[in-house]
């Protein structure tokens, strides 16, 4: 538990109620082309610690992980979740070829706390593509190793057992910083030209496609030192045409690899301006990576980002950075011309994990905690959910985009089909509470919407937040589904007769406001399915009250309920495309 420094002092510029309403002004087509999807926002998992969320086997898989994952899937219509497995552990751990339990097993020795080896095998991917067909899909991206020889077995296993579910193989993680972290210790100085030689050895071991002859790549997994556009023009997309299907990068806006020497605290989080700069990085080379052919183009990507590197920093479980941060960060992504993001979760103990399993061995009894960067993925779900992908422009309210005084922030989230806006996305940065006015041109005929809240009491709330008038924190939550509506949640609000002069609503501070304006907007409460168990598995435990729970071997009960819409109760499990 980390006791938290309160900064209302350092907030006051934010804590003046406003009388005026902000305008938000909403232009009628998209300022950007980016295309995305409603499962944007993934979760990435430190390869070491896999075994803490999931179990040990097939046998042992944890019930409240697999409810966490289905409030997510709920939210994403036909797409499925999306995880990544990697970090600086799955760039230097040995793959056992013969499947055995536990899947992932940490070495013995004393080992950089940020980077803990393991030796992991067949199991693991036996156990996410049981992950996958118990929640109805997940899409995996799964680090192979660089800073050590790959394995073609490796490859193979993922490719045979996940099949469909496995999305890409991203070769290497973070060869940037291959020379600081001694990862080739017989060389000077690590080069691109040392990366290019190393990667092509690499491919030729793995494969270079997935099991339907299709790219399955990513690279370069850079995130500190070497600038992508000079990567990629000394030849990195031409060499690996025929490879790639995604370019990743990942980055943090600070670390706190330094003893706890970090040099933002959290009200630089709560800037928009600098999250808009964050995302700036690596521009030139996002901008030559974007100017090529539509049809050749390898997807960008960052496959791991949080509050800060190393584990994240003492206010990361807080709402204004675990939850509004990231909800703003991942946007701005997709403003800039990223197709996916990964929040990344370590081992228990870490500040920026979405959640926390029982202190013990994996499947130990006890109590699950949501935090609060959970709640990004819920909303993101939710956000960005449209017939036909979305497309997302900062409206740079208030020049937010530039302002670091400003105290709100606002997205509008495009169809891609027919180019209308569907969403409204208002972040109130303010202690206090604010009128946003919306004109009349963003509603459709009906001239209503449906305005859903994420909101806490103050920035540095970790507990007391909720999403659409519930909560998934607390004592009362201890299993990932057994929400909670409390009396201090901000409940939904219905706008109507919005056609002729627009509407005008209250945002409670801090919050985010989700203005649906598409169809969405009819749907009520969503029953959402509850994962299917694996036909093998037989003994689950870290339930919430340390043992099976009543609805068959995997302790699921049938009413995970969510908030985002009636339709799919009407409709029974039938997902509607995003």
């Amino acid at each position: 538990m980390y006791s938290l420094i309160s900064f209302s002092l350092l907030l006051l510029p934010f804590a003046t109620p406003s009388n005026a309403a902000v305008q938000v002004s909403v232009p009628p087509t998209p300022s950007t082309s980016n295309v995305v999807h409603s499962n944007f926002l993934g979760i990435s998992f430190e390869l070491s610690f896999m075994t803490d969320y999931f179990g040990n086997d097939t046998d042992h898989m944890s019930t409240p992980m697999l409810n966490y994952l289905a409030a997510i899937k709920a939210r994403l219509g036909n797409n499925p979740v999306r995880i990544r497995i990697g970090g600086n552990s799955a760039d230097s751990s040995p793959y056992i070829d013969t499947a055995s339990s536990p899947m992932v097993q940490l070495q013995a020795g004393d080992f950089n706390a940020n980077d803990q080896p393991v030796t992991y095998n067949p199991m693991l991917w036996t156990v996410m593509a049981a992950v996958s067909k118990s929640i109805n899909g997940v899409a995996y991206l799964i680090n192979v190793p660089l800073a050590i020889a790959p394995n073609a077995s490796m490859a193979n296993d993922m490719r045979n057992i996940l099949g469909s579910s496995l999305d890409s193989m991203l070769l290497g993680n973070e060869p940037d910083l291959y020379t600081g972290h001694k990862k080739r210790p017989n060389v000077a100085n690590y080069t691109v030209d040392d990366y290019f030689g190393e990667y092509s050895t690499a491919i030729a071991t793995i494969g270079a496609n997935d099991v339907s002859g299709k790219q399955d790549i990513g690279g370069p997994s850079i995130c500190c030192n070497w600038d992508l556009g000079a990567v990629l023009q000394a030849g990195y997309l031409t060499k690996f045409s025929s490879a790639l299907k995604y370019i990743v990068l990942q980055h943090y806006p600070q670390n706190n690899c330094n003893g706890g020497k970090f040099p933002y605290q959290l009200p630089w989080y709560l800037q928009h301006s600098n999250t808009v700069t964050l995302a700036q990085w690596q521009k030139p080379g996002i901008d030559y990576l974007l100017s090529q052919p539509a049809e050749n183009r390898p997807q960008l990507i960052n496959s791991e980002f949080n509050s800060a590197s190393c584990g994240g920093v003492p206010f990361s479980p807080s709402f204004a950075v675990g939850s509004l941060w990231s909800i703003d960060y991942a946007l701005q992504m997709a403003v800039v011309g990223y197709g996916q993001a990964f929040l990344h979760t370590r081992e228990g103990g870490i500040p920026y994990n979405l959640f926390a399993p029982p202190v013990g061995p994996p499947g130990s009894a006890g109590a699950w905690k949501t935090n609060s960067p959970y709640y990004a993925l819920l909303v993101m779900g939710e956000a960005l959910r449209t017939d036909h992908g979305a497309i997302v422009s900062d409206l740079n309210l208030g020049d937010s985009a530039t302002n670091p005084n400003a105290t709100s922030s606002a997205y509008a989230v495009y169809n891609q089909g027919n180019k209308t806006v569907s969403r409204l996305i208002i972040f109130n940065y303010a202690n206090s509470s604010q009128d946003f006015a919306l004109p009349a041109s963003v509603f459709s005929g009906s001239g209503t919407a449906l305005v859903k809240f994420l909101s806490a009491a103050t920035p540095e709330e970790e507990t007391n937040i909720s999403w659409g008038g519930e909560t998934w924190s607390g004592p009362d939550v201890t299993d990932g589904k057994s929400t909670q509506k409390p009396s201090w949640a901000t409940p939904n609000k219905n706008l109507a007769d919005c056609g002729k002069n627009g509407c005008t609503f209250t945002a409670p501070g801090p919050s985010l406001s989700l203005v649906i304006l598409d169809d969405a907007q009819n749907l009520g409460t969503i029953i959402t399915p509850d994962p299917t168990p694996p036909s093998n598995s037989n003994n689950n435990t870290g339930t919430g009250n340390g043992a099976k729970g009543k609805g068959g071997a995997m302790g699921l009960d049938s009413s995970l309920t969510t908030v985002f819409g009636a339709v799919l109760a009407l409709l029974t499990l039938t997902f509607f495309s995003s």
